[in-house]
């Protein structure tokens, strides 16, 4: 989501270093930190080389009020990095057969108008060619994002749009398309969204530090966003994450996002051919 400026950095360099590999740590962690004391970067850096760690630390500030140092344990806001794993859940549910992402959404969503939902299949939403409508970028789109909102209330809130182009015919980054695939994997499966990730990524990953991000959970560890107005810092607008659901609602941390990387060299969560 455009509106989410936290910036997690997980660099995973799989190049060969030679002599450079024994000092790595030393020469990256001399360039970050150049950056972060001209105010240009603030996060947490991973580097890793063939599945060993050089380098896991926290730069700048979580919370400038409070005065708490980003560590290897802080955890930010993903944004649209949650749509990786909304995509990988609608393959674990194709791989159960519990859906098929070559059918329009229609049969999972069936107050959708039909117009719409007859038309656009999983893999079209999957793909952002599905054409669906976005009002992410409207000015009036930023009150909407402080209120908490069911997944379906949102849903009713664009529904009625035609679609903005012929689906397939082209390419449109859509964070609706993935609101609509949040609706369908708990439609398929079942459960919430934030039980069945949960359940069958997270839980078998050992992802302890990912999860659903909702303002009211105490949750230890968790930044605070900030925008910038020129060389002034401020607090980020609030956003209440029932908006992006599956779009951009997550949290999580460096370490959490290596695992996750890694098992997508493996048959962990779901078949090669499925991943190709």
């Amino acid at each position: 989501m455009k509106k989410i400026k936290l910036v997690i950095a997980t660099l995973l360099m799989a190049t060969s270093f030679g002599s450079f590999a024994q000092n790595i740590e030393q020469k990256a962690d001399e360039l970050i930190n150049a950056y972060a004391k001209q105010g240009r970067f603030s996060g947490t850096v991973l580097i890793a080389k063939e599945g060993k760690i050089v380098l896991n630390k926290g730069y700048g500030m979580a919370n400038y009020e409070l005065d708490v140092p980003n560590t290897r344990l802080t955890k930010f806001r993903i944004a649209s990095v949650t749509k990786q794993f909304t995509a990988m859940a609608i393959m674990q549910l194709q791989e159960r057969g519990l859906l098929n992402v070559n059918e329009v959404f229609a049969k999972y969503l069936p107050d959708y108008p039909k117009a719409v939902a007859e038309k656009v299949t999983i893999h079209q939403l999957l793909s952002h060619t599905g054409g669906i409508y976005d009002p992410v970028d409207l000015p009036e789109f930023e009150k909407r994002l402080r209120t908490k909102v069911s997944i379906s209330a949102f849903i009713t809130s664009f529904q009625d749009k035609p679609l903005d182009f012929e689906p397939g015919t082209l390419f449109k980054y859509s964070n609706t398309g993935y609101v609509l695939l949040t609706a369908i994997i708990e439609k398929a499966s079942g459960k919430s969204y934030q039980q069945f990730l949960h359940e069958n990524i997270f839980e078998p990953l050992k992802m302890q530090n990912t999860g659903y991000d909702k303002t009211e959970v105490i949750l230890k560890n968790r930044a605070a966003g900030y925008n910038t107005e020129g060389k002034e810092l401020k607090n980020a607008d609030y956003i209440d994450m029932s908006i992006p659901s599956g779009a951009g609602a997550l949290y999580s941390t460096v370490e959490d996002l290596y695992l996750w990387d890694r098992a997508l060299y493996t048959e962990k969560l779901v078949k090669k051919a499925t991943i190709e």
